[in-house]
């Protein structure tokens, strides 16, 4: 039993049962939609790169037409 001067983690349970859900949503999805198809952040991290990448690439663009009148 612990003594009342150590603390108790009233969290550690909710956070056990909210990892253990999304371990198995992660699974589940894998298995009906397949490994590839399923996000990970990897793959959102990338996402993000390649979209900043097209802003820039827009932002030149504008940026020549408006200089070239």
């Amino acid at each position: 039993m612990p003594s009342p001067s150590t603390p108790v983690d009233i969290s550690a349970a909710p956070r056990a049962v909210v990892s253990t859900a999304a371990d198995l949503i992660f699974r589940v999805g894998r298995s009906v939609l397949g490994a590839d198809k399923v996000p990970t952040a990897k793959a959102n991290a990338w996402a993000a790169v390649c979209a900043d990448q097209e802003r820039a690439r827009i932002r030149e663009e504008n940026a020549r037409i408006l200089l070239a009148r």
